[in-house]
């Protein structure tokens, strides 16, 4: 009898120090979407998108952006160009930029891009043109760049750093 009851203890204190089994269950559960950081409230027009365009060298180099005033408003992308090696992105993209006058001094760029597949792209930065135009971003992206740039009432042309050897040039109209 005590060796009934030894052989039921030892087989007790086994099954308590392994480790339970694995079960399977039909019910996965997807991880959680990423969280994505939206700098602003901006939307750009789905219907008007826009491929990155290879620009040619010459033609491209040749474009002087001579400055002037940036009219506040929202803007929408009519055409980009790859400048160089730039990296630009990939298919088509509908791209809105919200301009208005920076309380702290300069302008303030909103920037909202989106693909047709939905994948979102949203950034804020200042932008001064004293004493060189210059884009200082301060959400979805960090870092100061240099930047040309041509305003008039109803149109942006901005050139903007892109990749390690590249620009990207891109051209906005103002919305009515």
């Amino acid at each position: 009898m005590r060796r009934v009851f030894m052989s039921v203890a030892v087989v007790a204190m086994l099954a308590a120090c392994s480790p339970p089994s694995q079960q399977t269950s039909e019910t996965t559960t997807a991880p959680p979407p990423p969280v994505v950081a939206a700098c602003n409230d901006v939307h750009p027009d789905a219907s008007k998108q826009v491929a990155v365009e290879e620009a040619q060298a010459v033609a491209a180099a040749a474009v002087d952006l001579r400055g002037g005033r940036i009219t506040p408003g929202t803007y929408d992308l009519t055409r980009a160009q790859r400048l160089g090696q730039a990296t630009g992105w990939s298919g088509t993209r509908a791209v809105a930029l919200s301009v208005a006058e920076n309380p702290g001094g300069g302008t303030l760029f909103n920037w909202a891009g989106a693909a047709p597949n939905g994948a979102a792209d949203t950034w804020t930065a200042s932008f001064t043109d004293t004493p060189h135009a210059q884009v200082t971003f301060t959400c979805g992206r960090t870092g100061t760049v240099d930047a040309d740039f041509n305003a008039s009432a109803n149109a942006l042309d901005l050139r903007l750093p892109d990749g390690a050897n590249g620009q990207l040039h891109l051209t906005f109209a103002r919305r009515s």
